[in-house]
């Protein structure tokens, strides 16, 4: 069976402690075939774009970590870019200044004054509003800005849930299709991200029902993803995520070698 992680983090990001070498290793006990290593590159308005992931460190560390387990693993060298419409031109700039990437996350966590929705407080905030604003961004990021999948479309509901509110998402399928005839226009990917088995949601993002509607519009790149913050959650729920994936129609997840997709049956 192939199995991949397609989003991870080190201790390089701001909020994470893995370390690549732990992590790998436990990739390896998992039984893992490859592991991406999607450390934040959060892009703001006030910051220049080396502000919060020092590649300079990351990259060579992540080579060493390709070599050492080249025999049982292989190790994806990615970045989660954060709102890159925040400063096209860093966005632009980083991506330009480290050819070695193969794999690129495009993510949305903050909007307006760099304030990312894990901060929202949604009981002064209306649920609907601030998730048809977040596609708004979506719509930006997928038709403008470089990037292979979009994580975790269906952010904002995590932080809704932990608050208390469900939100019924149905009143905003029109703008979701618009959103994947995009990325599968331009031929690019989505993420089933997993961590929500983790938090209180104990779903997946996006659910499985949005999940086969990005398949039923006739999308095809999908990876999955831990989004583990630390060692001992790499893979963690990938085999679910996986069966969700099977169930919706997939057949298939998308493996990158230098931002070009291989498709991998599972």
């Amino acid at each position: 069976m192939y199995l991949a992680d397609y989003h991870t983090h080190t201790h390089y990001s701001f909020d994470g402690m893995g370390d690549p070498e732990e992590m790998c290793r436990r990739a390896v006990e998992l039984g893992l075939q490859e592991l991406a290593f999607t450390d934040h590159m959060d892009i703001f308005t006030v910051h220049s774009y080396d502000y919060i992931l020092n590649c300079r460190e990351l990259y060579p560390e992540l080579l060493a970590c390709r070599e050492k387990w080249a025999d049982k693993l292989r190790v994806v060298i990615g970045a989660e870019l954060g709102q890159p419409m925040a400063n096209p031109a860093a966005a632009g700039a980083f991506l330009q200044d480290h050819p070695e990437l193969d794999f690129v996350i495009g993510s949305i966590h903050q909007m307006e004054n760099d304030l990312d929705v894990y901060y929202y407080n949604f009981r002064r905030r209306d649920p609907r509003d601030v998730y048809n604003h977040y596609l708004d961004w979506l719509l930006d990021l997928a038709e403008n800005y470089d990037y292979d999948v979009i994580g975790h479309i269906t952010y904002p509901l995590r932080y809704m849930g932990e608050a208390g509110f469900s939100l019924d998402i149905s009143p905003f399928m029109e703008k979701i299709e618009h959103l994947f005839q995009i990325i599968i226009r331009r031929d690019k990917g989505i993420e089933l991200n997993v961590s929500g088995f983790r938090q209180s949601i104990q779903t997946s993002m996006p659910t499985p029902k949005l999940l086969k509607f990005y398949h039923d519009c006739g999308g095809r790149i999908l990876t999955i993803g831990s989004d583990a913050h630390a060692s001992g959650d790499v893979g963690a729920y990938i085999r679910v995520g996986q069966e969700i994936a099977r169930e919706c129609g997939f057949t298939s997840l998308a493996s990158y070698s230098k931002r070009v997709p291989t498709l991998r049956p599972f």
